[in-house]
């Protein structure tokens, strides 16, 4: 069986007007984890922007989610990944 392969621990930073957001990998990442926020902890970012020489992406949460509730989730999200060393079922 094939090990699954994980990307380094999510972190929550902060922008400028003090608001959460994720730096991701790239678009697989990216959208491995808006599916994950959406379908199981039913959070949603404002809006994305992609830094084209790195290929990362950061999800902008603005006030839509408290940085409490986000963290929460990347918490049990970093978790999830650490103790059962599979990635969520997604559509």
């Amino acid at each position: 069986m094939e090990k699954t392969k994980f990307r380094q621990e999510l972190i929550v930073a902060l922008d400028e007007d003090e608001n959460p957001i994720l730096i991701l990998d790239d678009w697989e990442h990216r959208d491995y984890i808006e599916d994950v926020l959406c379908e199981y902890f039913d959070i949603q970012y404002e809006y994305t922007v992609e830094d084209e020489v790195s290929g990362k992406y950061t999800l902008y949460f603005g006030k839509k989610v408290g940085a409490a509730i986000l963290q929460g989730a990347i918490k049990e999200i970093n978790h999830h990944h650490s103790s059962k060393t599979e990635l969520y079922n997604v559509l």
